[in-house]
């Protein structure tokens, strides 16, 4: 039997993204070369889409934001880099003076390809810093956003064994820990019914929790920026507050901007003057820690 997505997981990634209600000067100018693949996996190929500003020449290197995007069904995410949400955050990151590169993953599959998927991360990194040149990208300043449950992907790849390159990091509504994620999806699962519950041991969860991650790191994490959802998922947010707690006792450099009555993805959802002070502080987040 096809296995599928719990009612829960519909709710959080199901609809197709809307684009960021935020707009800046120049971002519909930016450039975009599409379609290049970073790697080919079971017959898949998984491509990213570069955006540069509107008048960049090309004749230096520039920082670049790695897109990470969250899970869902596999003909959800089969070219999700092309959804509103993922091309206008490319555009608005561009405008700011940064290159953003916005790629397709692979679906956990309802965690059952949890190592897929980290691996399509790390190896997306890697391809980058690789083809920097010809990217035009520097690839000792590179940021990551993410958000919802493409935290956990972006946050082992920023947090083990805390590469220098990694220069800011932002989380938007995000299942931080991996453990939250796969109660989100099953805890509310009838026993009764024909799915089948994935395993895993606690040394798993761990390898994929961002508090856990904070505590084995080796030097210094990148600044961080969470935007979180006041009206968000309870398992979500409830792992997210003590991630943040954990944050705060190790004295890491952290932005907490909080949307009282933001919902998931409240950036294509909330329309209102609270997402937008959010989406510009990002902004300028990203400038900081990448440009300066």
């Amino acid at each position: 039997m096809t296995q599928q997505y719990p009612a829960e997981e519909q709710d959080i990634e199901a609809s197709r993204p809307h684009p960021v209600v935020y707009t800046i000067p120049g971002m519909e100018q930016a450039v975009i070369q599409a379609n290049q693949t970073y790697k080919t996996v079971e017959d898949v190929h998984l491509k990213l889409d570069v955006y540069y500003p509107a008048n960049y020449q090309k004749q230096a290197l520039l920082p670049a934001v790695i897109l990470i995007h969250g899970d869902g069904p596999k003909d959800f995410l089969k070219n999700i880099k092309d959804d509103d949400q993922y091309t206008s955050w490319g555009k608005l990151i561009a405008a700011s003076g940064l290159i953003a590169v916005v790629a397709n993953h692979r679906s956990t599959e309802v965690l059952t390809n949890v190592v897929g998927v980290s691996n399509d991360v790390d190896d997306l990194i890697t391809y980058i810093r690789e083809h920097h040149k010809r990217l035009h990208i520097n690839a000792n300043r590179l940021g990551i956003w993410t958000c919802s449950a493409g935290t956990p992907f972006a946050l082992r790849a920023a947090f083990h064994e805390t590469p220098a390159f990694i220069r800011a990091i932002v989380c938007y509504y995000s299942f931080v820990e991996l453990k939250a994620y796969y109660q989100g999806l099953y805890g509310k699962v009838d026993a009764t019914l024909d799915t089948t519950i994935p395993e895993f041991t606690e040394e798993d969860f761990d390898e994929f929790s961002g508090r856990d991650l904070l505590l084995r790191r080796t030097r210094d994490s990148a600044p961080l920026f969470i935007a979180r959802a006041g009206l968000d998922y309870p398992e979500l947010n409830a792992a997210l507050d003590l991630f943040i707690g954990e944050a705060l006792a190790q004295n890491v450099a952290l932005t907490i901007m909080n949307h009282p009555s933001g919902q998931h993805a409240f950036d294509i959802m909330d329309a209102d003057a609270r997402t937008e002070e959010i989406i510009e502080a990002t902004l300028e987040f990203l400038q900081t820690h990448l440009l300066q």
